[in-house]
Order: structure tokens, then sequence, then C-alpha cells
């Protein structure tokens, strides 16, 4: 492998850690925003009945400001866990696709469930997104520890 190959598989990878990291700290902080949001907020009762796509346009334009933030943040980490896929199809390491993936997907179900409960408010949806965003979070965390491990990644040994 040459070394301008060398240096850009380098880039890849601590462009994917550095993805990971911020998708783990703004789920943290999801997380965070989505406690206060359940011990200290009151969606407006004209969200009621929302529907699945709905349900994110009334927590943004209607809701309190913790649910407005909480909702933009949601989909904030939708394009970052798409991001973190496309750069681990780059690097061509299946392991690092399969949790950046997972951890998409895992965003995408606590989204959707996120927006389920502006519309009907029950305490399912918000288990859901709970439990969702913790896998999304350890995810996250694999991806970090995987490429902390010092071994190098390439599309030549990506197992």
């Amino acid at each position: 492998m040459s070394t301008t190959s060398l240096q850009a598989t380098g880039s890849r990878i601590s462009g994917l850690r550095a993805n990971a990291l911020a998708g783990l700290i703004m789920l943290l902080i999801e997380y965070s925003l989505g406690i206060s949001v359940n011990l200290y907020s009151t969606l407006p009762a004209s969200d009621r009945g929302k529907t699945l796509f709905a349900g994110p346009v009334a927590a943004v334009g209607n809701g309190p400001v913790l649910v407005t933030l909480h909702a933009l943040l949601g989909t904030l980490l939708l394009v970052t866990g798409t991001a973190a896929v496309v750069r681990a199809s780059r690097l061509g390491a299946r392991p690092l696709i399969a949790l950046s993936g997972t951890a998409l997907l895992a965003t995408l179900i606590a989204w959707l469930s996120g927006s389920a409960f502006v519309g009907h408010q029950k305490d399912s949806a918000s288990l859901a997104m709970a439990l969702a965003a913790a896998a999304a979070i350890l995810c996250y965390a694999l991806v970090i520890f995987i490429l902390s491990v010092g071994r190098t990644w390439s599309p030549s040994n990506p197992e």
C-alpha cells in the first residue's frame, strides 16, 4: 500500500472516529434533553393526533423550547448517522459498517418513536425512543473502541 493510500486510510479512520464521537456526545445530550422533556414539558393539546411526519413539525413549531431542541437535535443525529455510515463504507471495514448502520437505524427508530409520541403520547413510544438511543450510544462507543485498539483498518484488511 502506498504512502498516499496509508495517509488516506488514516484520514478516513480519524474522520470516522470524530464522527462517532460527535454522534455519541450528541446522543448523550439528546438523551438528557429527552429526560428533561419527560419531566418538565407538556406537549400542546393541539399536537394530539398528529401523523408520523407531522409530529416533528409540530414539535419544532408548537412545542416548548426543550421539545423543539430535542426534535431538532434528533433530526441532526440522522445526518450524523448517515455520515458515519458513509465514512465506514469508505474504509471498507464490515464491522464498522455494521455498527454505524445499526447506530443510524437505532437513531431512525428513536426519531420515528418521538414523532409517534407527539401524536399519541403513549409511554411505549417514549420507552422505544430511550432504548433506541441507548443502542445507538453503544454502537458509537464500540466504533470508537474498535478504531482505538491500534489495528489498521484498510480495504485489504477489512476484518
